[in-house]
């Protein structure tokens, strides 16, 4: 019998017709995506605004303010260093990846097995960004693939997201930090330039931070504690900084919040979970 994740008492909940003041009904399928982790892969591959939780909004430290509504077509301001967004064009993607698998601008190039470049859907309007690759992540290639990459899985899947087709996961850095540690500020900031890049090229609809890491990087900000479930803006895109699924599976309390987080970017594309028949 499989151990219990951190996400089987919201299914239980689901179950019993718990009463959490949000529509949480989900139907077989869903709930068998929560129970059944998706295979594992042992190669590497080759509008109106959300509805907000109430919860005080957060200023960035650059000064601007929360954006919570749906990011329009228009090109992006450039902030941060980052390139004018620009519709995804495949050849440009394969080519950052060319780049990116040759990068030694830090100490994790010389040590890694594989880099680790994205995986799903360079068009997708969901993107999820994590902090780096473990040990399963170095040896295919493939970001989110150990035991927090299946919760991830099925955390996608509840949310009626396909992982592949719908969203695009990438990382602060593309090679694995030794011992599975946090990336160092040295080792950030020479892959945040490919990072930035990415998310130019995907041009998402939201973007879901996992973790403490991204927040850091992203927006020069500590506490995931106080700031996950608040809408922040990048260049125009909403973001939605939540824990980490790693976290999830030491601290299982933490799933109601994760799980609100995430019904707040449904909520964005109009998506709720499926009624069960």
């Amino acid at each position: 019998m499989r151990k219990p994740d951190i996400f089987d008492e919201i299914i239980q909940c689901l179950k019993t017709g718990e009463k959490t003041g949000a529509d949480t009904s989900m139907d077989e399928e869903t709930l068998r995506a929560f129970y059944n982790p998706p295979v594992r892969k042992t190669a590497p591959r080759g509008s109106a605004p959300a509805p907000m939780r109430t919860r005080a909004s957060v200023v960035p430290q650059e000064g601007r303010q929360v954006n919570t509504a749906p990011r329009q077509a228009a090109p992006v301001q450039n902030i941060q260093g980052m390139p004018p967004a620009y519709a995804p064009d495949i050849p440009e993607w394969e080519s950052l990846r060319t780049e990116c698998a040759a990068c030694m601008k830090c100490g994790l190039g010389p040590t890694r097995t594989n880099m680790v470049f994205a995986d799903g859907n360079p068009h997708a309007e969901l993107m999820f960004i994590g902090e780096g690759p473990g040990a399963d992540e170095d040896a295919t290639g493939v970001p989110f693939v150990g035991r927090a990459g299946e919760l991830l899985s099925r955390m996608i899947a509840a949310m009626t997201f396909d992982r592949k087709t719908e969203t695009c996961i990438a990382n602060i850095v593309k090679c694995r930090p030794p011992g599975n540690r946090n990336p160092s500020d040295d080792e950030a900031a020479a892959c945040m330039p490919y990072l930035k890049r990415q998310i130019a090229m995907v041009n998402p609809k939201v973007i879901v931070l996992l973790g403490a890491v991204p927040l850091l990087y992203l927006f020069n900000l500590k506490g995931i504690m106080k700031l996950r479930g608040l809408w922040l803006d990048y260049n125009g895109i909403p973001v939605m900084p939540t824990y980490h699924p790693a976290f999830l599976l030491r601290n299982p309390a933490a799933k109601k919040d994760a799980w609100a987080d995430l019904q707040a970017v449904m909520a964005v594309f109009g998506r709720k979970p499926a009624p069960r028949r």
